[in-house]
């Protein structure tokens, strides 16, 4: 079946056996992650489409299909307000310091071991926190090719994902190592087991700013 996306308007195709008929779904788009609903009927027909737009259509005809086993949550429904994570730390110690914090944060984790099941998460879920370390998946160059992806999401939805970078080598809160590091906050191997404090403050930081950033914008009428 031929979706588009009313947001972004970009095209892919989801195997018609993944929509169940006669139940209305809704999924997050892969691209801007914005929801996208759709109806099918008991004919297998769709009763309501957004919109397509040509211009969104890849040349190459490659359109990256739905597949609902690729979520990261699985059949776990999920509310609205459920705060999610996706952690990506290869060290032991630092991974399992990760786990107990975000667990006492009280937010939905997902584990991954590398980095192309962070990617394709990626396209299902938007996280609100992602945590990495420099090693991560690093025969395949797995913090490099996360980061990159990250850079080229939409600024809509990366400014929504808080970005943590676990470092042996930076310090703690080295603000120019963090912005050059495209991450919103640093922590030190050395602090991991007390990083609790750093991520709610570098959180709350991150929504008080952002919340001022999208009233001004819709002051402007640049958001709707």
């Amino acid at each position: 079946m031929e979706i588009a996306c009313n947001h972004c308007q970009t095209q892919f195709k989801i195997p018609d056996e993944k929509i169940p008929k006669g139940k209305k779904v809704s999924f997050p788009c892969p691209k801007c992650k914005e929801p996208i609903n759709i109806l099918v009927g008991e004919d297998g027909r769709q009763n309501s489409q957004p919109a397509a737009s040509a211009s969104n259509t890849r040349e190459d005809g490659d359109t990256p299909e739905y597949n609902v086993a690729n979520r990261p949550f699985g059949d776990m429904l999920l509310d609205k307000s459920a705060k999610t994570a996706m952690l990506c730390v290869a060290n032991p110690n630092a991974n399992e310091a990760a786990v107990k914090t975000i667990n006492s944060m009280k937010y939905h984790v997902l584990n991954v071991g590398n980095v192309q099941t962070a990617i394709t998460s990626m396209t299902y879920h938007l996280f609100n926190i992602i945590i990495v370390d420099e090693d991560f998946d690093i025969t395949q160059k797995g913090y490099r090719r996360l980061m990159e992806y990250l850079n080229q999401l939409d600024m809509m939805s990366r400014r929504k994902i808080v970005v943590f970078l676990i470092s042996k080598n930076i310090y703690t809160m080295d603000n120019m190592a963090s912005l050059h590091s495209s991450v919103d906050q640093v922590v030190n191997h050395n602090q991991i087991n007390s990083m609790e404090s750093l991520l709610q403050r570098t959180i709350l930081e991150h929504e008080q700013f952002y919340a001022v950033y999208n009233d001004s914008l819709l002051k402007l009428g640049k958001l709707s």
